[in-house]
């Protein structure tokens, strides 16, 4: 059963998993056991980063599973940073391009 406590995390998990394009977040149920916080959907991109922060991946249901949603919510902030940081990356690399473009074409 989960505690008062962990509902702010999960609401936290629910807001930064719908910032991340075609991730959802869920409660997955094993027999003889408690259910369990899980990321589902299009962002194996970062499983990396979710099983760095002990995410399991699920064969079967095709989730990674966490043990709690403190973890959930910490994976899907690594991963939005790794997003951005990415996009911020390329769009450093186009500038550059196009400035040693403008080089070359002066020289």
């Amino acid at each position: 059963m989960p505690t008062v406590l962990s509902f702010p995390a999960q609401a936290r998990a629910e807001e930064l998993a719908s910032s991340l394009e075609g991730c959802k977040v869920l409660e997955v149920s094993f027999a003889n056991g408690p259910p369990m916080p899980a990321i589902k959907g299009g962002c194996f991109q970062f499983a990396t980063v979710f099983k760095a922060f002990g995410g399991q991946w699920n064969h079967a249901r095709k989730v990674h599973v966490f043990y709690d949603w403190s973890a959930v919510a910490a994976s899907l902030e690594a991963a939005l940073r790794r997003q951005v940081d990415g996009a911020e990356g390329s769009e450093q690399d186009k500038r550059w391009d196009q400035d040693s473009g403008l080089r070359v074409r002066a020289g």
